[in-house]
Parts: structure tokens; sequence; C-alpha cells
């Protein structure tokens, strides 16, 4: 069989532990596509738009652990990626993105469909490089694969050319590379932690996808268990990083500062731990974080540390290894009254806590059960009852969500895949990434109805390849979340009660309809029980299935 680059590149992809590739090929990548054609090894999951793939690819990633294979096309299709690149981008996700590029000898004359791809993605990738010999492929690929998984971890891009795809090669020579991160942090920034914490009188720790990742969910408990801490999710928090139904958790922070630093304002030490600080929606009008406070942040991604304001112990490790040897040095360090001191803040966060959630659970405050068009609560209920035990949840909800709906999932959900960056259209095909890599585990997803009309091409992938997940569409017939904030600005919106080119309501999007053209099942609810049985009958279908839920929320008000 005649290798040429196209094959050696499916081959480097074999020996590195790839198993699959989401993409949306072209004529450029056709080289590929003739090397798939008796290669039963991968499976391509061919997407029909390049946002599409490279979300599923996302969800994939963060699945299994492992790297998230894209397939573009060329210079149109890298563009119509960008903006689930860039929500991988604020994510971390472990992404090799590959495009193939007109052959080299058309370069000079900037033939139809060039450009120099790696300047396109350099942005918003940790590396963009264009193979341009097929002596170098192999290595450049290896290279790609260890940079993507190497924290911190994220999107890397390469650009092939045709030619090189085409070129005669000969078999893989290399091993894969893989760098350990298993390392505590240094011993005197851990006794400077501890000391800090000993001495604090409110401490409260924020934690995000670092401890997730790490798989330090666990060491993180027995710590704020110790001290008594109250314990936060960074904001846009995309992963279950600490038990949300744990009597000391009090919910993501808000990305809003003046409102986070009200939250913050009565702690004197505050400890991140594999979390992004500040990721506010808009520019701060003060700083979240209040003067007096001193900090601690431990994360793998040295970026993080002391980026946006300074920290008196700055911890470079992994979470799971430095947890416990800050919890054995707090444990050796204090003595009964601090230990007493401790059991006290424990009981007083505990009772705070519980009064935070009997405001927002949705549980204690189902709303209406009964009329047509469910309110934000009636449909977190909802959704909480249909769940089932040891579901993965793909979150792009938006209006209907926060904090509420993570509470709702928190006791019957074991993985949560949410929004990072901010860019709306990654639930779909986030939802099939994560069901490929977990073909045996329940996949449920919520996204808001314009969300979903970014990657609604995501239901042909499902029903090609049999990706049972189940979408949640919360249909409110807006782009509701510009609605709230259009009134922000106290305008001609606020005044006039006008929200331009904002509705779905002429002509009205028909997602059942949508979704049964592309082969996938499909239900409407409109109230909480109706929604309960079909996420129930859509779950024991075994098949790929959409629920279109009428969401009927209260007036806006600013």
């Amino acid at each position: 069989m005649k290798t040429n680059g196209a094959t050696l590149f499916l081959e480097t992809l074999l020996d590195e532990g790839v198993k699959c590739i989401f993409g949306n090929p072209g004529t450029t990548e056709l080289p590929l596509m003739d090397a798939l054609v008796n290669e039963n090894r991968l499976q391509y999951y061919l997407c029909l738009q390049e946002s599409v793939a490279v979300a599923a690819a996302e969800g994939y990633a963060f699945a299994t652990g492992g790297p998230g294979i894209v397939n573009l096309h060329v210079a149109p299709g890298l563009g119509n990626a960008m903006g689930n690149i860039y929500n991988s981008k604020r994510a971390g996700s472990p992404l090799v993105l590959v495009a193939g590029n007109q052959g080299q000898p058309g370069h000079i004359h900037e033939i139809i469909l060039w450009d120099d791809l790696p300047r396109m993605a350099e942005p918003l990738t940790k590396w963009a490089y264009e193979v341009r010999d097929v002596g170098d492929l192999e290595h450049a690929v290896r290279r790609a694969i260890k940079m993507a998984l190497t924290p911190p971890t994220g999107p890397v891009f390469l650009s092939l050319p045709g030619d090189v795809l085409q070129t005669e090669a000969g078999g893989i020579t290399g091993s894969p590379t893989r760098i350990p991160t298993r390392f505590p942090a240094a011993a005197e920034a851990i006794d400077r932690a501890a000391k800090l914490l000993v001495a604090a009188k409110r401490p409260i720790l924020i934690t995000g996808q670092g401890v997730a990742r790490s798989g330090a969910k666990e060491e993180l408990i027995e710590l704020s268990e110790l001290i008594g801490a109250k314990v936060y999710g960074e904001c846009a928090s995309n992963a279950f990083s600490f038990p949300v139904t744990h009597p000391q958790f009090a919910g993501d922070l808000p990305r809003i500062a003046g409102k986070m630093r009200e939250q913050l304002e009565d702690a004197d030490v505050l400890f991140f731990i594999g979390s992004e600080p500040l990721v506010l929606s808009f520019p701060p009008d003060v700083h979240p974080i209040p003067e007096h406070v001193r900090a601690i942040h431990l994360d793998l991604n040295p970026w993080e540390i002391g980026k946006s304001f300074p920290v008196e112990a700055a911890l470079y490790g992994d979470p799971k290894i430095t947890l416990p040897l800050i919890t054995s040095a707090i444990d050796e360090k204090w003595g009964a009254p601090e230990r007493q001191r401790a059991r006290e803040r424990r009981a007083e966060v505990e009772a705070e806590t519980r009064r935070y959630w009997e405001t927002v659970d949705p549980a204690l405050n189902p709303g209406e059960e009964t009329r047509p068009g469910m309110s934000r609560a009636a449909f977190q209920a909802a959704i909480r009852e249909a769940l089932p035990e040891g579901a993965a949840f793909v979150d792009e909800s938006l209006t209907t969500g926060g904090n509420a709906l993570r509470r709702a999932i928190g006791g019957k959900a074991t993985d949560l895949f949410g929004m990072k960056g901010g860019g709306i259209g990654m639930g779909l095909p986030t939802a099939l990434g994560a069901k490929a890599a977990m073909p045996g585990r329940p996949v449920v997803c919520v996204s808001g109805d314009g969300s979903a009309m970014y990657t609604i091409q995501s239901l042909w992938t499902a029903a090609r390849y049999g990706l049972s997940a189940v979408w949640i569409i919360a249909n409110n017939r807006s782009y509701r979340i510009l609605k709230e904030r259009i009134l922000n600005l106290d305008g001609k919106a606020n005044e006039f009660r006008r929200f331009p080119e904002m509705d779905f309501n002429d002509p009205p999007l028909d997602f059942p309809g949508l979704a049964r053209s592309m082969g996938v099942g499909a239900t409407s609810a409109e109230t909480p029980a109706q929604l309960i049985e079909a996420v129930r009958a859509a779950l024991a279908s075994g098949k790929p299935w959409l629920i279109d839920a009428f969401i009927d929320l209260e007036p806006l008000e600013r």
C-alpha cells in the first residue's frame, strides 16, 4: 500500500492513542479522506459546520482527558470555527486543530481558498504552524498533541498543505511525549499558605476547573471541612469542582464586579484553587477583591496566579498532590482553640449557605406547576426530577440556568460540561462529543433557543452516528439575555420597553420540525409534568432526542 503524508498523519494519531476525529472536510482535505477509505481504527464524525466539530471535540476531550482532534477546511472553515475556538482557548481545551491548505506551489499566487492559516489561528491557540515538508509531519503532530495536553492546556493548530499530504512518506519513527504534572507546590509556598489559613478568621475557598481536571475534589472537601471555610465556584464555571449540595458550598461567584465584592467583603483570606479568579461580564467599576483580603492561589497555570491582584502565597503545582500537604501543615500548626473556632465557623457557614439556597433552590421554590409556559424555577425543578443518577450534563442555559439549575442537577449529575468563554453555540455539539466519549452514560444538554440555532446542525451528526444524547431547548422565543442587559443602559429600551430584533416570534422557530428533518426524535413540553415525562421517555428510547420546552419568564425589570 502506498504511504503518503495523509496516511502518515493517521498512523501518528493512532500511535498517540487517538480514536476519533471530528471534522468538516473540503477539497483541501481530500487526501486525508482518501486515506480513511480503508482505515477502520479511527472514527471520523462528520459535522455539518466547523464550529460543531470544535465544540464536539471539546466535549470529547474533557470527558476522556485526552486530546480532541478537529479537521477543518482551509481558510473559510477555520474562520467558521473561530467562535468555538475562542471558547476552547478560554476553557483551556486540549484540542489539535488541523486544516488542509492549498498546495505550496500556489501560495505565492494566493489561489482561491488559500491564506496564511497559522497567522489566522495564532491569536486563539498555544501554537500555530504550517507543515511544509512531509519529513516534519510526524514530529509536528506529536509536538501539537504534547502541547495541547501540557498545562496550561489549550488548542493548537497545524496547517497541512495538499502537496505535503500527497507526498510519499515512510512509516512512523517516533513515540508519544507526555509531561507529568503530578508535582506539589514548593514547600515554602505551602508553609506560607498554611500559616495564612491558620490565622484566618473568615477564609473563603474559590474553586475551578483545575480541581476537576486534577481529580482533587475529595482533597478539597477535606481541607474545607477542616478549616470551616465557605466555598464558591469560580465565575462561569464549566465543571463540577466541588459538590453543589455540600453544606459549605455557596454557589458560583457572580460575573459583576460590585456583586462579587459584596460576597467577598467579609473574607480575610481568599484561597483560589485551580480557578480563573476574575471572569467578568463588564469592565469593573470597583475592584472585585476587597483591599483588606490576603490571597493564596494554587494552580498548574502560572498565568492565572497574581494576574489581576497580588497573592501572598503563590503555589505552582497540582491541586490533588498539593492540597493534602496544606491540610497536613494546618493540622500540625494549630491547637485546640483554633480547632474549636474552625468547628464554630463551619456551623456558621453552613447556616449562611442554607439561608442562601432557601432563596434560590427550585426544590423549595418550584413555581407554577400547571399553566402552559414554565417559569424559571418550575423548569429547573422539572430537570431535577427527570435527570437520572450518574448523568453527564451539558449546560448552555444562560437565562434559565445559573446557581439554581446547578443546584437542581447537583445531586444526580456526576459530570458537568459548561460554557467558559461566553460565545454561544457550544451546548448542542459539546453533548455530541461527551456522548461519543461516554456511550454508556446518559448525556443531557440544556440550551437556550438562540444558542441552539448557532449549531443546530449537531442534530444531524447525532442521528448519523447514533449519539443518543437528549437536548432540551429552553425556548423563551427571544434573545432574553440581551433584553435583560440592554435595560442596564437606561436608554430608549428602558423608556419604551421595546427590544429591537431580539424576538423569534415572526416566524417562530420550529425546533421539533428541525430535529425531525435531521433524523432526531422530538417532543414539545409546556408544563413541568410534560417535561419530566418527555425527558424520561427520550432517555428510555435509546435514540437522540430533542425536547422543545416552552419557557414563560417573568416580565423584565431593570
